[in-house]
């Protein structure tokens, strides 16, 4: 394919065309349109946000379906919500977090004055334990002679690592699920470097710890969806969604872009915000790279199915709950309060993961449903046998995403990979959480590299 430029007229070209209306493909778009530059987005669903979504329920009030959290160092994103004019509220409800461990409740005070569940020798332990970790990553970051020294060792088993230097179960255990909370579930095989490398790019796990049972985080009021349709709302026209992508061809100069409408377009400059698996079953011409696509093939996207149980109130709040719960077993394992100011019910939010999400996704609604609430009974007494309402996002089953929360790099893909997934191939841009070198996999991190990607697209243009 030679010589696109020639074939149109140079007012029909965009500058730049932006595959994915999430919030990577709106601030990218932001960016450009902010710096006079022609820029289209073209998001296939009927709505923007990507993996974040809201859904308005009957007599008021909303759940979010996607991303919701804005935890510690989200900067980026916490910047853009003031912004475009909204404000970031905290948990709900103070109370109470029930932990559910080997069949048994533990109630931990959300103030941190308080007894916590852990004895205290356990929570010394976790506390160590996690200091040493956060120094042993940023010697990591700081000294590569002794990165490159200790190779050997920093390949060793995670697990291996986590009950060498914690004593304790209780703080093995606790650590897990901290881990899990911050990064997803540890996976088999994953390494003590892959483990500081997380730890350099995500959140504080000790700040984690410190709020409220270990949730240091606040949501958007309306939901962060609100904020990408804001967005949407003023870039214009600048944004069509209905728009699927099927076929994306390039040279050395510009691309063009077929939608699945037949129409074709034309841009100097593409921006892929799909995750690598997505965006690499796209087809290009030529074919991407072969190693692309082999990195690609090993970031699987999570597997999460993210319900909520809606009640007549929050019956937990008059217990001294709060909401929040973890438990070691059962199909749903986390639970979170998220009713809002304005509803008028109680509502429940936890997370269908890993093997259960596999199978309780091949399953019908009514069976999972049942399987939340047994869930949260164990943890909440007799009234959580009784909601009025049941909804749910399969994220592994929405033909545009694929999974949520975001992908997850297998053992040795990030280390040999990851960093340069991101790199551009000639025309083509890659961003989008999956992408970011910071906070990668979170929201935060596809608001920077988003910003990031755009402003190297904008010295193309130059």
């Amino acid at each position: 394919m030679l010589g696109l430029s020639s074939v149109y007229e140079e007012e029909s070209v965009f500058d730049c065309a932006i595959i994915g209306g999430g919030l990577a493909g709106l601030v990218a778009a932001r960016y450009l349109t902010e710096r006079g530059q022609n820029v289209v987005v073209l998001e296939a669903r009927d709505r923007v946000g990507g993996r974040v979504e809201n859904r308005a329920l009957p007599g008021g009030g909303y759940v979010e379906l996607g991303g919701q959290w804005i935890g510690p160092g989200f900067d980026s994103l916490i910047e853009l919500t003031e912004e475009l004019g909204f404000e970031t509220i905290g948990l709900p409800a103070t109370g109470n977090l029930v932990v559910r461990l080997r069949g048994q409740s533990l109630e931990v005070p959300s103030s941190d004055d308080e007894a916590p569940a852990l004895t205290p020798f356990e929570v010394s332990d976790l506390g160590q334990g996690l200091l040493r970790l956060r120094r042993l990553a940023e010697r990591l970051r700081d000294d590569p002679a002794w990165r490159k020294s200790n190779d050997t060792w920093l390949n060793q088993d995670l697990r291996r690592w986590v009950t060498t230097n914690l004593r304790t179960q209780g703080a093995q255990r606790r650590f897990g699920e901290v881990y899990a909370a911050a990064f997803g579930v540890m996976p088999k095989g994953a390494t003590l470097l892959e483990g500081l490398l997380q730890v350099n790019s995500g959140p504080d796990l000790e700040t984690m710890l410190a709020s409220n049972g270990g949730l240091n985080q606040k949501r958007v009021d309306g939901g962060v969806a609100a904020v990408a349709e804001a967005l949407a709302e003023r870039l214009g026209d600048v944004v069509r969604t209905g728009a699927e992508v099927v076929k994306v061809a390039h040279d050395d100069r510009s691309a063009t872009l077929t939608l699945a409408d037949g129409e074709i377009l034309q841009a100097k400059q593409v921006i892929s915000t799909l995750p690598p698996r997505l965006a690499v079953a796209l087809p290009h011409e030529p074919p991407l790279p072969e190693w692309r696509l082999e990195a690609a093939d090993r970031v699987a996207a999570g597997n999460v199915i993210k319900a909520f149980l809606i009640y007549e109130r929050p019956f937990w709040r008059d217990k001294g709950f709060s909401g929040q719960s973890s438990a070691d077993e059962g199909a749903v394992r986390v639970t979170f309060d998220t009713t809002s100011d304005e509803a008028n019910r109680g509502h429940l939010m936890g997370f269908f993961e890993g093997a259960d999400a596999d199978s309780l996704s091949r399953r019908s609604v009514t069976l999972r449903e049942r399987a939340f609430v047994d869930s949260v009974a164990r943890t909440f007494g007799e009234e959580a046998k009784h909601p009025i309402a049941y909804i749910e996002r399969d994220w592994s089953t929405e033909k545009f995403t694929g999974g949520c929360h975001g992908a997850h790099f297998a053992p040795g893909v990030w280390t040999t990979s990851g960093p340069i997934l991101a790199e551009p191939e000639g025309v083509l841009h890659w961003a989008g959480a999956e992408y970011a070198t910071r906070f990668n996999g979170y929201m935060e991190g596809a608001v920077r590299s988003g910003r990031e990607v755009a402003a190297a697209v904008a010295l193309n243009l130059a």
